[in-house]
């Protein structure tokens, strides 16, 4: 409802209009609530395509005209990361064959939580979805499958729209932290950490140049 209703006063007003409005959430989100919810929904609609292909070029035109470089680097599509290697399937002892659909069964259930834990690592964004609705799943669950190294760009996304566990600030701060997390989204979050936080992504060198270039610029 929350994006449905950004979209909507965002397609009302003039390109300059839209883009100071987007540039005032990203800059007044670090402040707390209730400007870090509004920030994270305008990152959220950017990440699903909620805006329009003509409404996002009409708020990206007017960041570049006021010369806002932040707003403008995260309405760009990033490259995802670097990152070549890809994660291996989940071994469960006894079970070596075991079928995607036998995952994604033990993932809806109250599975044992040795078993839970190697669901936490398995690849398939379909077992990630599922684990993720899980009520037996827990924040630090969650933080751990975000700091994940390596893993795929998918599984970070599904964590990222979890309405239930994106709004905990750790779970923000595994993602943007992790070089495998893409880097439109990495650009997005590095927004709602703290000062002190910010201070660390923009140092360090295994995160992609775009998060680097945000997290800085947002300390000036």
């Amino acid at each position: 409802m929350r994006r449905v209703v950004l979209v909507e006063l965002l397609h009302d007003c003039a390109s300059d209009e839209a883009a100071r409005l987007c540039g005032e959430l990203i800059r007044r989100g670090p402040d707390g609530a209730p400007f870090d919810i509004a920030l994270l929904t305008l990152a959220t609609a950017i990440d699903e395509n909620a805006l329009p292909y003509e409404l996002h070029g009409r708020i990206y035109a007017g960041a570049r005209e006021l010369g806002d470089d932040i707003l403008a680097q995260i309405l760009l599509s990033q490259a995802a990361p670097v990152a070549d290697e890809v994660p291996k399937g989940v071994a469960i002892p006894g079970r070596p064959h075991i079928t995607l659909g036998e995952r994604k069964s033990l993932a809806r259930g109250a599975v044992p939580r040795h078993l839970l834990d190697r669901l936490l690592r398995d690849p398939d964004p379909m077992v990630i979805e599922i684990l993720l609705g899980n009520p037996r799943l827990t924040e630090l669950d969650v933080v751990r499958m975000a700091a994940r190294r390596p893993t795929t760009p998918e599984a970070q996304r599904l964590i990222f729209r979890s309405e239930r566990f994106i709004p905990r600030y750790e779970v923000k701060l595994a993602l943007a932290r992790n070089p495998y997390t893409p880097s439109d989204l990495a650009t997005k979050l590095v927004l709602l950490l703290s000062e002190s936080d910010r201070r660390s992504c923009a140092e360090d060198q295994k995160l992609a140049e775009p998060v680097r270039i945000v997290a800085r610029a947002s300390l000036s």
